[in-house]
């Protein structure tokens, strides 16, 4: 199945290729970040450490994008793996900040106000097998940049104060950038980490990217290997795409690569799912971040989506939308029943569910009356709460115990059904109810 899964690619907007960026540091970051960077060359200039800002944040300053968390890249000296480790702790006792350090990867990471910095030691990687965690040693960081997933992120920025903002552009990441293009950096790419795959789907949709055909051909090759990496490996990158603010055009890449069929192959998702979550959206409704992974259930039998929570070690969130997605489509047929019954005996077959399996089936019970009852469910009814709480009727003298929770189900239900719409109404029934029990 086609799919349209990236905007439209303008090639005339792109503006001469800098080869300093501290311009771009200065009017896009927050004056915090700045000084941080600035402290963080000026450190290393100290102890004869090379420093560079990496990544996202490089990226996103050519391209004009937000960038909040910083990644620096240090090399000492002596190439050692607590190179990371010896600038974090210098910079947390600088900022107040927190530090935590991974000693077998060469990697740390700072807490300092409102961002958080990772700082790696620049560092080549061996895989013993597709998909594995990798060995790492020191290296250069020029050997470290090699080593990294695309183009687009492997362009660096000297942070040293006499060349603070100068480009380390080895793979012209930069020209990538300004052509829209996506391309790994060596043939083996994912296979060497798979979730690079859905890390691709994720840059293409998010930035305006294209795979370049030599980057599609690996990715098409390497699908199978997803089935070697762990379920929280997955589940992570999935979590991000079900994050962007426009997560169908990602995941409609997802499916035209096979990828959902490789982790379970009952597994599908279609340009009318596609559809339904630009609606969802439009439509305004509150939602969350899970409401394609309860699109994604439809699509499933019960037993497929057992597979796939145990696939990606979900947890007790992801588990509750999919398996209540199921659970909501085994009830729609009761649902139908109940048109023209009370609002609190509706809401019962609906307040047990997870709000995103309400959303999902509300665009597409297969008849409108039902994505009628399921929109008011979610935009009023569950919403609906007694005036009086447990407190007020302790003050009613209702006795203290299980009553309590009985009679506020039952205040709810009057309020869903409106034979009791004020204060003075709910504690006229609380009356009544303990003068019957007498």
């Amino acid at each position: 199945m086609l799919f349209k899964h990236n905007r439209k690619i303008n090639l005339e907007e792109t503006v001469p290729i800098p080869t300093n960026i501290a311009h771009l540091i200065e009017q896009q970051l927050p004056v915090a970040i700045q000084m941080f960077l600035h402290s963080a060359g000026e450190f290393g200039d100290r102890d004869q450490i090379r420093v560079f800002l990496v990544g996202g944040m490089v990226r996103d300053l050519l391209i004009g994008r937000p960038s909040r968390d910083p990644d620096l890249l240090v090399q000492g000296e002596h190439l050692t793996l607590g190179d990371a480790s010896n600038l974090a702790r210098v910079l947390a006792d600088a900022w107040d900040g927190k530090v935590v350090t991974y000693p077998r990867f060469g990697t740390a990471k700072i807490a300092v106000g409102e961002f958080v910095a990772d700082v790696s030691t620049a560092r080549v990687e061996t895989y013993s097998a597709p998909g594995v965690l990798p060995n790492v040693a020191p290296a250069t960081v020029e050997d470290d940049i090699g080593r990294r997933d695309f183009t687009i992120n492997s362009v660096a920025a000297d942070l040293s104060p006499t060349g603070f903002g100068n480009l380390l552009d080895v793979y012209n990441g930069e020209k990538d950038l300004q052509t829209r293009t996506l391309r790994i950096l060596h043939d083996r790419s994912f296979e060497d980490d798979p979730t690079r795959l859905l890390r691709a789907v994720r840059y293409e949709a998010r930035l305006g990217l294209q795979m370049t055909p030599q980057t599609e051909d690996a990715a098409r090759q390497a699908v199978d290997y997803l089935n070697v990496v762990s379920g929280d490996r997955i589940r992570h990158e999935l979590e991000r795409i079900f994050d962007e603010s426009e997560p169908e055009f990602a995941l409609n890449r997802v499916e035209e690569l096979n990828l959902f069929q490789s982790l379970v192959p009952a597994a599908e998702w279609s340009s009318k799912l596609a559809e339904t979550v630009t609606h969802i959206r439009i439509s305004g409704y509150e939602s969350s971040p899970l409401v394609p992974l309860a699109l994604l259930a439809i699509s499933m039998d019960r037993e497929s989506v057992e597979t796939f929570i145990n696939r990606i070690n979900a947890p007790a969130d992801w588990t509750a939308v999919m398996q209540d997605t199921c659970t909501l489509g085994e009830r729609l047929l009761s649902l139908s029943t109940l048109r023209n019954s009370r609002t609190s005996r509706q809401c019962a077959q609906l307040s047990d569910l997870a709000p995103e399996a309400i959303i999902g089936w509300s665009a597409l019970a297969p008849d409108q009356r039902t994505r009628d009852l399921l929109i008011n469910f979610h935009t009023k009814w569950r919403h609906v709460k007694p005036i009086l709480t447990g407190e007020d009727l302790l003050a009613l003298n209702v006795p203290q115990g299980p009553q309590v929770g009985e009679l506020l189900k039952e205040l709810l239900s009057a309020r869903l059904d409106e034979t009791v719409v004020t204060r003075e109404a709910e504690e006229t029934f609380v009356r009544n109810h303990l003068a019957s029990k007498k």
